[in-house]
């Protein structure tokens, strides 16, 4: 392996990292993911990274879209959330997510996620419904969901490394 493939290869491996921590902090890292395999097999010629390993990808990343969303909303739904707390919930995963990275990587990066939709969807519950009790039940509802989805993301977004990983000219 000469040094310009070596540098590929270490730029790919920094990249994969970087999707897998964008999603574990509620960004688009799986999207992120198929953007970099899509301009590998551009930059490669459709080899390693063909269309049926494409498809694949895709495949995966739309699958865990869907779960995540789907995950969120049956859940809330099971507590009769109101909209404004089912997107009160995504604003704040994607801060509590930033946020709880600021302060400790990975770790804080789920928690702050977490805690995040929780308390927006508790608070944008409450001051709809001014129902403490209801916005409780919905807040913890928003975070079962949340985890489970947020789970299975980047459970995706794992898989989507390794098929990456297994179709990268390693020689």
């Amino acid at each position: 392996m000469d040094i310009s493939q070596f540098a590929i290869h270490s730029l790919m491996l920094i990249l994969l990292i970087t999707g897998f921590f964008l999603t574990v902090v509620s960004l688009p890292g799986n999207l992120f993911l198929f953007i970099i395999a899509l301009l590998y097999g551009c930059y490669e010629g459709f080899q390693q990274f063909n269309l049926t390993v494409l498809a694949t990808l895709f495949g995966m990343l739309v699958f865990g879209e869907v779960v995540e969303f789907a995950a969120g909303v049956v859940s809330a739904r099971k507590e009769k959330a109101s909209k404004r707390a089912m997107l009160a919930a995504v604003i704040g995963a994607v801060l509590g997510g930033v946020t709880g990275t600021a302060i400790l990587p990975v770790i804080g990066s789920v928690l702050g996620a977490s805690l995040g939709a929780f308390l927006a969807s508790y608070v944008a519950e409450y001051t709809k419904q001014t129902d403490l009790a209801k916005a409780g039940r919905v807040a913890k509802s928003v975070l079962v969901g949340h985890v489970v989805g947020m789970l299975i993301k980047i459970a995706v977004g794992v898989g989507m490394i390794i098929v990456m990983g297994s179709h990268l000219p390693w020689h």
